[in-house]
């Protein structure tokens, strides 16, 4: 066990280095990502998810919070963050990390 999100508490816990604050966007964008892990997600698809609106042509609102996201995680494991949610070019972003339900 790397990380343990508590989804009633809003909480999520790196066991080396304790617990990672996220902003609820950021939250909410992991909890997609660990309910659709290793699908391939559109950036529509996650903002509807997330926001409940649809993407306009030029919004990257979803860019910029995977990349808070994934920094925030990365600084808790710089080995391996980065991998934890892949770019897929031209279709959206992928949870890459196994993913156990308890």
């Amino acid at each position: 066990m790397d990380w343990q999100l508590d989804a009633g508490a809003r909480r999520l816990e790196h066991e080396r280095a304790g617990p990672v604050e996220l902003t609820g966007g950021e939250f909410d964008l992991l909890t997609v990502f660990l309910r659709h892990a290793g699908r391939v997600l559109s950036r529509e698809f996650l903002l509807e998810q997330t926001r409940g609106r649809e993407a306009g042509p030029y919004d990257r609102t979803i860019d910029v919070q995977v990349g808070r996201l994934r920094r925030k995680l990365q600084a808790c494991m710089p080995e391996q963050a980065a991998e934890l949610i892949r770019a897929v070019r031209g279709a959206g972003y992928q949870l890459v990390a196994l993913v156990e339900r308890q």
